[in-house]
């Protein structure tokens, strides 16, 4: 097959182009493209046979042979040549099997006119600049003396001193005395009343001339801060390593100016997971449009500590706190549905000092009234001790034996539960310390594991080659907070019942069957942009930026210094 090769016009150095037809124009699509706009975007048609190259014109275009415009040219010898727009194809060597060389060159009567309009365009935006480096040099004189001599000269002075060695008195400036006061135009803002105590010591902060505040000039005061987010398990996404002033502004007014835009956290929380591919956090981008459901942290491990998170509503949550407890079964209570007409709730928690979590439930001031925790029917003065679960045996123990030695006796269950007619007569009830072990093993086996202290602990049984009466109460762990992360407050919303949020009377046991879902907080929250009766609430409304538990190294510096960072057992320990 023969083909062509096209030299010249911008070509490099040269284009082959094989092919039965070979299409000439200014289209993307052309085989051979010329972007002159003299060209149409589909101006001609190459063959290249036995004959030589014949070239047809589209549709609307034209061939100019010499002194001719036609529709269809034929060049069979070396220097033919033809005109395409501004354009001259003229074959420069023919070879065996009719393989050709063409050259595409511009005509020079187009050239000529085309770089005169060039320069005559061009000629339209020529402008005459002054001397740039002199006018730089007069500019920053002016500058240096507004913003640094004459503020410097009309600094007012203290009462009794003269900035003037030829003051002709005690407390008289001769000296500038004629300057307008400048000294306001190196105040760059009115100072906040959290720093107002370091107002006159400029150093305190600005410890380099020139140079902006550094983040080690806060930490040496504010060394409890902690950080956004622990870098180890988001690398690269250590946020820790911007300066502090760029979310907090001073000289910006009484208040410390906080950057607490929606965008500046969707900046970042908008596409996570493209920014920290390692986070399992999920994209948020409005609380009220985008927003994933709600992750309490539930007990994995209560001796340790250990929490970790589910989402609410997720079949598979586990809470292993120890405690056996459903709002459902106390709210049923004759107690309780005489306080429903009251304050139910309020009759188990109250609030902490400040109304954001409520104190922490015990067993003496909540519990003790209803759960006397008896275990002796001919006895009900005797009581176990509720928060010592080691001396439990041994109080128990302690009463039996008081009772034998006052030579009271107690039955024996049976060891069956039917007796048939005619059997012999069950054994007489033992005595003295046969007593006061069977009846302490007896009790610790009813009490602790079924009916006192099982019906509200998970008890564990003896172990192997242990007496029976060491059985064990399961460490207990109740949260204070389930979403410690979050700014929430009771006290905010006092104004609403707590039934209005927390579903007590449905809750079948277990934190995430009482905790609301996100559901429940629309009904009263919008994102930022507010709506029909709803509050608007940003990012900061229910967040906090800084992580207490990631504490940034005490007087250490934000940059590239090495900080003290917890352990993930230490931070709070959670399981992420």
């Amino acid at each position: 097959m023969a083909f062509a090769h096209f030299t010249g016009a911008g070509l490099g150095p040269g284009v082959r182009i094989d092919g039965a037809e070979i299409r000439i124009g200014r289209s993307e699509t052309s085989d051979l493209r010329l972007a002159h706009a003299g060209v149409r975007f589909n101006h001609a048609v190459l063959r290249v046979d036995e004959r030589g190259v014949s070239l047809r014109a589209e549709a609307g275009a034209f061939l100019r042979p010499p002194e001719r415009q036609n529709d269809a040219v034929l060049l069979a010898r070396i220097g033919d040549n033809v005109e395409i727009g501004p354009y001259v194809l003229t074959i420069t060597n023919i070879e065996t099997g009719g393989d050709v060389t063409i050259s595409v060159a511009i005509s020079g009567a187009d050239a000529q006119v085309e770089a005169a309009l060039g320069q005559l365009h061009f000629a339209n935006f020529t402008v005459a600049l002054p001397n740039v480096r002199l006018w730089a040099s007069v500019l920053s004189c002016i500058v240096l003396v507004i913003f640094f001599v004459w503020p410097l000269l009309s600094l007012p002075t203290k009462a009794g001193t003269s900035r003037d060695p030829l003051a002709t008195g005690s407390g008289t400036v001769q000296f500038a005395d004629w300057l307008p006061r400048a000294a306001g135009l190196w105040n760059v803002g009115v100072m906040s009343h959290a720093h107002a105590g370091i107002g006159e010591n400029c150093a305190f902060c600005h410890q380099t001339p020139f140079v902006p505040v550094r983040s080690d000039a806060c930490l040496a005061c504010h060394q409890g801060i902690g950080q956004h987010a622990d870098p180890r398990l988001a690398p690269g996404s250590d946020i820790s390593q911007q300066r502090c002033e760029t979310c907090h502004h001073e000289h910006k007014g009484f208040m410390i100016a906080t950057r607490d835009r929606q965008a500046d956290c969707v900046a970042c929380h908008g596409d996570i997971d493209r920014i920290a591919p390692t986070t399992a956090l999920h994209n948020v981008l409005d609380f009220g449009l985008d927003h994933p459901q709600f992750k309490p942290a539930l007990v994995q491990d209560s001796v340790l500590r250990l929490t970790k998170r589910f989402e609410i509503g997720d079949l598979h949550a586990e809470d292993h706190s120890n405690v056996r407890f459903t709002h459902a079964t106390h709210l049923k209570l004759a107690k309780y549905r005489v306080l429903a007409g009251g304050d139910a709730c309020g009759s188990c928690h109250a609030a902490e000092p400040g109304g954001v979590t409520f104190k922490p439930v015990t067993f003496d001031d909540n519990c003790a009234s209803c759960h006397t925790l008896q275990f002796e029917p001919l006895h009900p003065e005797w009581r176990m001790p509720h928060g010592h679960p080691e001396e439990v045996a041994s109080r128990i123990a302690g009463y039996y034996a008081q009772a034998a030695l006052a030579g009271e006796h107690f039955s024996a269950p049976p060891t069956e539960p039917f007796f048939k007619p005619g059997a012999p007569p069950p054994a007489l009830p033992p005595t003295g310390t046969d007593m006061v072990s069977y009846k302490t093993a007896e009790a610790m086996i009813s009490s602790i594991a079924r009916s006192t202290c099982g019906e509200c602990h998970v008890t564990l049984p003896p172990s192997v080659g242990q007496p029976p009466t060491a059985w064990r109460i399961a460490s207990v762990f109740v949260p204070d907070r389930y979403m410690p992360t979050t700014l929430f407050s009771h006290a905010a919303h006092a104004m609403t019942l707590c039934t209005a949020c927390h579903a007590a009377k449905d809750s079948d046991g277990g934190a995430i069957a009482l905790l609301p879902g996100i559901a429940v907080c629309r009904t009263c929250h919008a994102g930022e942009a507010g709506g029909t009766s709803k509050i608007a609430s940003t990012c900061v409304s229910c967040h906090r930026f800084h992580d207490d538990r990631l504490p940034l190294k005490s007087g250490g510096s934000v940059g590239n210094d090495v900080r003290d960072r917890p352990t993930v057992s230490e931070q709070n320990k959670e399981l992420r």
